[in-house]
């Protein structure tokens, strides 16, 4: 019996680990002193190689109680293959009206995702570079620890 059981287990454990991601990127950049200055932009560089696949494209933020708002505005630039670009701006809430920090919640740091673009299709294949820039008033953000991107094929429905 214990036998069966510790071959259940191994068994169930290898077919966790055999789970993996598939994103094609899943990347964070730290914020110095957990001050974001304007002018630091961080850049994701991701290769592209089907334009046909439909994507799912994600900002992550960690914050800790120390930010002063309950929103966040970010303008992600991205810039194509063929150098074209386009800038999108993505707003999310990061506290609810009661002043209660939303997201996954560690201590005073608070993590966030959310997708800013769904089923998104490339323009065509190759290297795109996306750069974040957050889009407040205070320069430097107090309280943001680390900013990145996640691209993910979509999942069929």
């Amino acid at each position: 019996m214990k036998a069966k059981l510790f071959l259940f287990f191994l068994l169930f454990s290898m077919g966790l680990t055999a789970c993996s991601d598939n994103a094609l990127m899943d990347q964070n950049v730290a914020i110095k002193n957990k001050n974001w200055p304007n002018k630091q932009q961080p850049e994701f560089t991701v290769s592209v190689k089907d334009a046909n696949i439909p994507y799912q494209l994600y900002l992550n933020l960690r914050n800790t109680i120390g930010y002063p708002f309950s929103n966040i505005f970010i303008l992600v630039h991205q810039q194509n293959p063929n150098k074209t670009k386009k800038i999108y701006r993505v707003g999310f809430k990061l506290a609810n009206r009661e002043g209660l920090w939303l997201g996954n919640g560690a201590g005073n740091i608070f993590t966030h995702q959310i997708r800013f673009l769904k089923n998104y299709h490339f323009p065509d294949t190759g290297t795109y570079i996306f750069q974040l820039e957050h889009n407040m008033r205070l320069d430097p953000l107090p309280g943001v620890n680390d900013v990145g991107l996640r691209i993910e094929p979509a999942r069929p429905q």
